[in-house]
Order: structure tokens, then C-alpha cells, then sequence
């Protein structure tokens, strides 16, 4: 199991990081192309569930949001999601009229989806477009929360024994919390430090604060996908990172982590 992730990290994380390196339009493309995945994946979860969602329109509203926040401007997208409910909304009417009595479940759930891939993801794209370095921060925001999460990940494995949330993840520990916290704190010092040239505006405490401030956010993103794929009955998001998992999976703690990283850069960067 390890192995597996290991040779996934080894491919995925480099390609993610260095097309988030690149940054402008390349990044925001291919952040695009893969929430639209990730919307398929999670459509795929729902249907497997019982739910009678539409993949075409949860794909379809992610990428709309997700291409207005690269092409348009807020303003555009404030008009254009109560356009998103009224489409949901029609389809799940007609859903209910042809026999299917979970119609408002699934209006639910498919909303939730848009909402957390695409309204979340669209962050990614802000925080590139914030000024000259924007690439830079993004870098640094998925670098720390994934750096969090591997350090969670070891730690919780080698030492955990307090369990936090024991219902839904009993892997989940506060050793494991901990630990990925304090490896956020170190890891953002240092990459202040390494950048205080190229990203002269983050320094080694701003560095330090934002990769401490990571390490709750990185439990919150993993225990609320925990509680998705539980209530779902899944164990995975889907199967094209073994060892890992979907795209999705990989996606649960670094969506909220972009959140994060434009509201620092607005307050402090």
C-alpha cells in the first residue's frame, strides 16, 4: 500500500506542482480540466449510492464556474448560480414526475458537489491570478497542505494512539494532527526562508503561520470527505491514483487549502 502511494506521489505530485509552478493560463486550464474530473468522479459516487444525478450537468456547472472565474469576473458568477439552482431545480422536478422519489436528495447532494469542486476549486484560480506571483503562492499553499497531510499520515502511522473521531476515521489521531501541524509550521518557515527573494511578501513567519494555520485545515478537508465516502458507502473516490485513490481523494484537503491561501494573501500577503 505504501509503495502504491508512493509511485503515485511520485508522478502526480510533480505534475501538479510543476503546471501550478507555470501558473497563468496553463495552471487554470488544467485546475479546470481536473475539477471537471473530479466532478465525474463524484457524480459516479452518487449513482452508485442510488441517487439519479446528472454527471452532464454536475460536470458541466463546475467547469461554468470554474471557466467565468478564469475569463469573466465575480460579478457574472453571482448572476449565474441561482441560473445553476433553477437547472437543478427543473431537472429534479422532472426526476420526482417520472418516479423517482429521491428527486430532492439528489437536487441536494448535486448542488453540494458543484459547490464544494467547483465554487471551492475556482479559489485556485484567484489565488493565481493574485498579481505577479500569484503561481508562486499557489505553489506554496498546495506544497504546505500536502506536506501537512503527509506528515499526518506518518506520524498518526508510526505513533498514533488517541483516536479523534473514532465513528468516522479510526486512523485518524490526534498524534497524526499534531504532527502534521507541526511539519506544516517547520515547512513554512523553511519555504519563507528559500523564497524570501522570489516571494518576498510571504517571509519565514508569514511562512510559519500559514503552514501552522494548514494543519487544521487539512484535517477538516481529509474528516469531511471521510464522512462523504462513509455515507456514500465508498471507499475511495475512484481508482486512477492507486494507492491513493480518485482525484477527489487527493483534492479533499487541498480545496480548502486554495480557500485559505487567497484570504491570507488578501489579509496578509
Amino acid at each position: 500500500m505504501l509503495k502504491q502511494r508512493a509511485l503515485s506521489a511520485l508522478i502526480f505530485v510533480p505534475l501538479f506542482l510543476g503546471i501550478a509552478f507555470l501558473g497563468g493560463i496553463f495552471f487554470d486550464i488544467f485546475l479546470a480540466l481536473i475539477l471537471a474530473y473530479a466532478g465525474y468522479e463524484y457524480s459516479c459516487m452518487l449513482k452508485s449510492a442510488g441517487y439519479q444525478v446528472s454527471s452532464v450537468l454536475i460536470i458541466g456547472a463546475i467547469l461554468i464556474v470554474v471557466l467565468l472565474r478564469v475569463f469573466s469576473n465575480s460579478m457574472v458568477e453571482l448572476l449565474l448560480l441561482p441560473v445553476i439552482l433553477v437547472i437543478f431545480g427543473l431537472f429534479a422536478l422532472w426526476k420526482y414526475e417520472h418516479d423517482d422519489h429521491l428527486a430532492f436528495q439528489s437536487l441536494v447532494v448535486g448542488l453540494f458537489g458543484v459547490f464544494y469542486i467547483g465554487v471551492l476549486g475556482a479559489y485556485g484560480i484567484t489565488l493565481n491570478q493574485s498579481g505577479t506571483n500569484g503561481n508562486l503562492w499557489v505553489l506554496v499553499t498546495i506544497a504546505l497542505v500536502w506536506l501537512v497531510d503527509s506528515g499526518a499520515y506518518l506520524v498518526g502511522t508510526r505513533f498514533g494512539k488517541k483516536v479523534v473521531i473514532p465513528q468516522l476515521s479510526p486512523k485518524k489521531t490526534l498524534e497524526g494532527f499534531l504532527g502534521g501541524t507541526l511539519v506544516g509550521l517547520i515547512s513554512g518557515l523553511l519555504i519563507g526562508l528559500v523564497l524570501k527573494r522570489a516571494l518576498p511578501e510571504l517571509g519565514p513567519w508569514k511562512g510559519a503561520l500559514l503552514g501552522l494555520i494548514m494543519g487544521p485545515v487539512a484535517f477538516f478537508g481529509d474528516a469531511l470527505m471521510s464522512l462523504l465516502k462513509r455515507t456514500l458507502g465508498v471507499k475511495d473516490t475512484g481508482k486512477l491514483l492507486p494507492g491513493h485513490g480518485g482525484i477527489l481523494d487527493r483534492l479533499d484537503s487541498m480545496l480548502w487549502a486554495l480557500v485559505v491561501g487567497t484570504y491570507f494573501v488578501m489579509l496578509l500577503g
